[in-house]
């Protein structure tokens, strides 16, 4: 929902953001691509919608409240399954289901906040900023949801799909970073797609069981060769899926990125600011992000689990990484070198290290990063609100209402 404000800029308190970066905002321009048939398929419902909505209500409130449903679908799933598979194997299928409302009326309602932006005529960088802070912080939250639908134990297995997943939005903002143009899809498939399959996930967990999912092939394929089958269940059906979409994803992000395809924008003189953008610079960023997804993927491997330690493991990575992929979202906002949090790395090599030479209790150590990781990052979020809000003299969630 991004525009160029013609607010009056005043004076932003202090904060995280330089003035030089809040001053950077003033030449943000969002650009995007990769829509899909869906997508379009999807424009005159969301056109609609946005018709009825009332003139007065603010875009980064419609943002909000499709966050608050995820949220809420996330903490019911941590009060009623907090070690993501049910040791009791009971049946969960109102959870599942409210999971999946939450997916559908999560990403509806993030296609239609710019919408709503444009027009009011409220249209800012901090629409912009607040629609993608909130997708960087609900990639985790929906994932741990989807894990539960699939009856997915925490271990090495796991940890590697997390990694595969976490890795292509990452890297989505680092392209934006780096050519000024955030893809949301290849043509064939995007982020409506990708949120849809969850919420698919979520209902035939719903519908059949979590338990489905722990069928072995050699029944569900009985005219293959069972011996060919027999580690395998349905569950991987599933993750092999995954993980081919992601490595293709992750493969042409990489590949645009270093040059050896075409590029999916190009950085006017104005929009490229103070930014790091040679080959080494990419190269850089790359290597600093590796290295937060390799750290956090071996904290969240461990299978010497204590109740509630892997939940809380998988907590503070994914804020960690909701922090980190803020940050990047902010520094090409504001056209500023990418600088992550020392915090965030600090968390996952600190539970990463732990994980492997057990010093001290996980479980308890997990609980403790976890809520200082979610204090810093609501710290850092608020702040930089606060900042944007002062410096381009707007309010976050109320607008001036203007005639239709």
């Amino acid at each position: 929902m991004a525009a160029k404000s013609s607010m009056t800029s005043a004076v932003a308190p202090a904060g995280p953001l330089t003035p030089r970066a809040l001053n950077g905002l003033k030449e943000y321009q969002y650009k995007s691509s990769g829509y899909t048939l869906l997508d379009e398929l999807h424009t005159p419902f969301w056109d609609w919608l946005t018709s009825q909505l009332p003139m007065w209500l603010a875009p980064n409130t419609i943002t909000l409240i499709g966050l608050l449903g995820v949220i809420s679908s996330y903490l019911l799933s941590v009060w009623y399954i907090p070690d993501f598979v049910d040791a009791t194997l009971s049946p969960h299928p109102w959870l599942l289901a409210l999971n999946a409302i939450a997916v559908v009326v999560y990403v509806n309602l993030d296609c239609i906040d710019g919408k709503q932006a444009r027009r009011t005529k409220s249209s800012s960088p901090l629409g912009q900023l607040f629609d993608h802070g909130c997708d960087a912080l609900s990639v985790h939250l929906l994932l741990a949801n989807t894990q539960i639908a699939l009856a997915f134990p925490c271990g090495r297995l796991n940890s590697i799909m997390q990694c595969l997943l976490y890795t292509p939005w990452m890297l989505a903002h680092l392209e934006e970073y780096h050519s000024g143009q955030l893809l949301y899809g290849n043509g064939l498939v995007g982020i409506l797609e990708a949120n849809y399959a969850l919420a698919g996930l979520s209902l035939m967990s719903a519908y059949a069981g979590e338990q489905m999912w722990n069928i072995p092939l050699a029944q569900v394929l009985p005219f293959l060769p069972s011996d060919l089958l027999q580690p395998y269940v349905l569950r991987h059906v599933f993750l092999v899926i995954a993980t081919l979409g992601c490595l293709s994803i992750i493969g042409g992000q990489l590949g645009r990125m270093l040059g050896f395809l075409t590029p999916s924008g190009e950085l006017t003189v104005a929009e490229k600011g103070n930014k790091q953008l040679n080959r080494g610079a990419v190269l850089r960023h790359m290597a600093v992000l590796a290295v937060f997804i390799a750290a956090g993927t071996v904290w969240t491997a461990d299978e010497q689990l204590d109740p509630y330690q892997c939940r809380l493991a998988n907590s503070s990575y994914g804020i960690a990484y909701a922090l980190v992929a803020t940050q990047l979202i902010m520094a090409h906002m504001a056209k500023e070198p990418f600088m992550p949090s020392r915090w965030a790395y600090l968390v996952v090599i600190i539970g990463a290290v732990n994980s492997v030479f057990r010093w001290i209790s996980p479980m308890h150590l997990a609980a403790l990063l976890a809520a200082g990781t979610l204090l810093r990052y609501l710290q850092y979020v608020s702040a930089v609100v606060h900042q944007v809000c002062a410096h381009l003299g707007i309010q976050c969630f109320k607008i001036k209402v203007h005639a239709q």
